[in-house]
């Protein structure tokens, strides 16, 4: 698709619809942001909406009359951005506990019910 409607073949309203849903999401919880975690989420929402967006109204069967599924799509994958960096920058900081949870381990059925 080619057009005024996009920008090197990316939907307009799917950018405008994630970055404002990513600027939202950060801009409520800046407190857990630094700067680069912030840009950061903003990248990875839009990111993960332009990659995703198309494929979840495709398996939605709506994709031949997105209307407004697609600005609704693209703003939750734009939220998504925020929890993904978030994630990442708790994962860096303590690897050891992420293999722990990722595993199961350490969590109940040990010592004094621990």
């Amino acid at each position: 698709m080619t057009g005024p409607e996009t920008i090197f073949g990316l939907k307009v309203a799917t950018l405008a619809s994630s970055g404002v849903a990513a600027v939202l999401s950060v801009a409520l919880d800046w407190r857990s942001h630094d700067l680069f975690t912030a840009i950061g989420s903003i990248v990875a929402g839009v990111f993960v909406a332009t990659i995703a967006t198309e494929l979840t109204l495709d398996l939605a069967g709506v994709a031949d009359n997105p209307g407004s599924w697609g600005y609704a799509v693209a703003a939750a994958y734009g939220i998504t951005g925020r929890n993904l960096i978030l994630w990442l920058k708790q994962a860096s900081s303590n690897p050891p506990q992420l293999i722990k949870d990722l595993l199961g381990l350490g969590k109940g059925g040990g010592k004094n019910g621990q």
